[in-house]
């Protein structure tokens, strides 16, 4: 299996962990929820890891998160953590994402790079569209902490707002991504 499609897999199943963590949150389920993301998280490493797949941002902001929340409600058995988890997740997503931009490494490329020829990683068009598309899911994580925070008030439809909205902005950066990847590829190739 070729690095881009090992890492798309890997994708999804960090998809399918935040799946199964926000199912045992909504039961009530917390502890359950946060220790699944952490070994699950671990075991997405790990799975990378043996594979000699590099070990990508995201990946670590996953298991960041769940380590947050390990220490939030393990050590510090904080009972606020679960109200203000969605803003925290959300929060860390954007400042990881902004920071990469900021550092002139967009978190995107690590992605790229898996699909892309090597000669291009470098061109001043590979660069711009990684740019641009770190730049959409920068600003998508922005807009959740904002519906995260609007949801923490419960006249706010918490489930629309807080669940369903932003899992619509990410599935807009995502049609997005697919489309600017598209685009880019082609303008590239008459280049």
């Amino acid at each position: 299996m070729s690095a881009d499609r090992f890492s798309r897999m890997i994708l999804k199943m960090q998809f399918v962990v935040w799946v199964v963590y926000g199912f045992l949150a909504g039961l009530r389920r917390w502890p359950a929820g946060v220790a699944f993301g952490v070994l699950a998280s671990i075991g997405l490493l790990s799975l990378e890891a043996s594979r000699h797949i590099k070990v990508k941002l995201m990946d670590w902001v996953l298991l960041g998160y769940f380590v947050i929340a390990a220490i939030a409600t393990f050590l510090i058995r904080s009972a606020a953590f679960p109200t203000y988890s969605s803003v925290v997740i959300w929060g860390l997503y954007a400042a990881v994402t902004w920071a990469s931009i900021i550092v002139g490494a967009p978190f995107s490329l690590q992605y790229a790079r898996e699909s892309a020829p090597p000669e291009s990683w470098h061109t001043l068009a590979f660069l711009r569209a990684n740019w641009v598309i770190s730049m959409v899911w920068g600003l998508a994580f922005s807009v959740n902490i904002v519906l995260a925070s609007i949801a923490l008030n419960p006249r706010n439809r918490p489930l629309v707002v807080g669940v369903l909205a932003p899992l619509l902005t990410m599935g807009v950066a995502t049609i997005f991504t697919i489309w600017y990847t598209k685009i880019s590829r082609q303008r590239a190739g008459r280049a």
